[in-house]
């Protein structure tokens, strides 16, 4: 892949406020349309575009109930003359005026900025097919984008959603794509009017990365392929995708992924009318209950999580999906015993990496803990003494500039809002006339949880927080997955070696410390939920 230019675009972020509504509009077919590039001729072998474009397609089929009219374009099959004739003559022949199309590219993406007399006055962005001659730059062998953009907005379709995922894919659309970063929430009006929106895996400054935490995908359509089978894209928990809400989802989880240099965009381009394509979880097939479910979770809502993952229990209870939901609704309902054997049983099915949201060693270190913590974790949240309000900043600010977070309801939770890589700290008082020993663990939005070090002063660590003092505990960034996470705070009158010296990630049944239930008896718990904010 060739260096990006440095040159940064100025795009204009603008918010659409509207209703949600509760049932979708019928609409026309779903079609699912993939172009895959592994194998080129003259430029670098990719590894993981054709099972983007294969893993896509069949998530799309299977779960939400797409179809693929027109074969795949896979390696060879996909040159410039197959792709054009694709766009303009399949595709015109095939669609019609109701229809949905997500037309999806996976492969090399090309820059080319254009300087006379040294002043840069236009860019150009390129998908590259197969037999594109390299590595010296052939443009004309290259798919210009703004025009591929342009004939595939006149087509009939009513819904058009175009994904790019290739190097430099973002500085692909130019004058063609106007882009934004809020996600639309569904509204009746909105699906029956035209949308032609795209998204697109990088700015054009970056590089895409092939792989990702997802065998077999890159970073970002594994995440998008995850965003689907788990309702992640569902931001608002309302049953239905819409083509932005998919767009911000996507955005969020790869640029705050490990090891990504990469942001996505997303926005519209010709002839879209505000308008927007809406993909529903809401048939009762095992895959849409589940992303439901997960939704659900993720967006506070309980009661409705624990109706759909009894409907899961009765219609695959020994699946591996079905039981990391359960995990998550026994640990909910302090039902740790049953937790315990869900975790047994998934050990022994050693689920496929990315199946489930915990990978075979979170589950082994869960199951290593989770047998001493179980009592601490049972603990109501009852007659906390302590005052504790969440401050933020941003990661460049100082100290100085900590300010309350925002606290909102969220689903059946009073949780704190905090944008990604936002610090936080937490301001705690003791008003009590006693010193109170304080302590924490971290339930994260997958359902890992550890113990975490509070303080970083050793003085309040060891001797506790004294009668009418305030400290700030050590800073922390929000990262990780879109969704509610969970900080529980226990009090203690007496300094707790269980805390100090607790069973961590890696103890695998060894020899731990457990906890006297004369000082269980005095612990008290606070919980503080938090979720990623949706502005970026």
């Amino acid at each position: 892949m060739n260096n990006p230019t440095n040159e940064n675009s100025d795009l204009e972020r603008k918010l659409i406020p509207v209703v949600t509504e509760i049932k979708p509009v019928e609409q026309g077919r779903s079609l699912v349309v993939v172009i895959g590039i592994n194998e080129y001729v003259h430029w670098q072998k990719l590894k993981n575009a054709v099972q983007d474009a294969i893993g896509l397609q069949q998530t799309l089929i299977d779960k939400l109930g797409f179809s693929a009219p027109i074969s795949p374009l896979i390696n060879e099959a996909a040159t410039k003359l197959a792709i054009t004739s694709l766009i303009e003559d399949q595709l015109r022949d095939e669609l019609q005026g109701d229809d949905n199309l997500v037309l999806f590219f996976a492969g090399h993406g090309h820059t080319r900025v254009d300087k006379i007399d040294g002043k840069i006055v236009g860019e150009t962005g390129f998908i590259v097919p197969v037999e594109a001659r390299g590595p010296k730059e052939v443009w004309g062998d290259y798919i210009q984008i703004d025009p591929l953009l342009q004939s595939i907005s006149r087509l009939p379709a009513r819904h058009i959603l175009v994904i790019l995922d290739s190097c430099h894919s973002g500085f692909a659309l130019g004058e063609a794509m106007k882009s934004f970063r809020d996600a639309v929430r569904y509204e009746k009006d909105l699906s029956s009017r035209i949308s032609r929106k795209v998204i697109t895996s990088a700015r054009r400054e970056q590089l895409a990365l092939d792989g990702g935490p997802i065998p077999g995908h890159s970073l970002f359509t594994g995440t998008l392929v995850d965003g689907f089978n788990w309702g992640k894209a569902d931001l608002d928990g309302n049953g239905l995708i819409t083509s932005s809400e998919l767009g911000l989802f996507i955005q969020q989880q790869v640029a705050q992924a490990s090891q990504s240099n990469q942001t996505p965009d997303f926005g519209s381009f010709y002839f879209d009318d505000r308008g927007e394509m809406v993909i529903s979880l809401r048939n009762q097939s095992f895959d849409a209950l589940k992303a439901r479910a997960f939704s659900a979770f993720q967006t506070g809502e309980f009661t409705i999580f624990k109706e759909l993952v009894e409907q899961l229990i009765n219609f695959k209870p020994s699946n591996a999906e079905t039981l990391y939901l359960e995990y998550r609704l026994r640990f909910f309902e302090n039902n740790f015993e049953r937790a315990i054997e869900i975790i047994d049983t998934l050990l022994a099915l050693n689920p496929s990496p990315g199946l489930i949201p915990l990978s075979q060693n979170d589950l082994w270190d869960i199951r290593g803990q989770i047998d001493c913590w179980k009592p601490v974790l049972a603990i109501p949240e009852v007659g906390f003494p302590l005052e504790v309000t969440v401050l933020v900043r941003d990661a460049l600010g100082t100290p100085d500039e900590l300010e309350a977070a925002k606290e909102i309801k969220f689903g059946s939770l009073t949780a704190y809002l905090i944008e990604h890589k936002k610090i936080f700290r937490l301001r705690i008082t003791n008003p009590t006339n006693s010193t109170i020993h304080v302590y924490m663990i971290k339930i994260d939005s997958n359902g890992y949880f550890q113990p975490v070090t509070l303080w970083s002063n050793e003085d309040i660590l060891i001797d506790g927080l004294s009668s009418k003092e305030t400290q700030l505990s050590y800073s922390f960034v929000q990262t990780g997955s879109v969704g509610t996470s969970e900080l529980r705070l226990f009090s203690s009158p007496k300094r707790l070696r269980f805390f100090l010296f607790p069973a961590a990630a890696g103890t695998r049944y060894g020899s731990i410390e457990k906890i006297e239930e004369k000082d269980l008896n005095n612990i008290r718990m606070k919980s503080i939920y938090y979720s990623m904010s949706k502005n970026l």
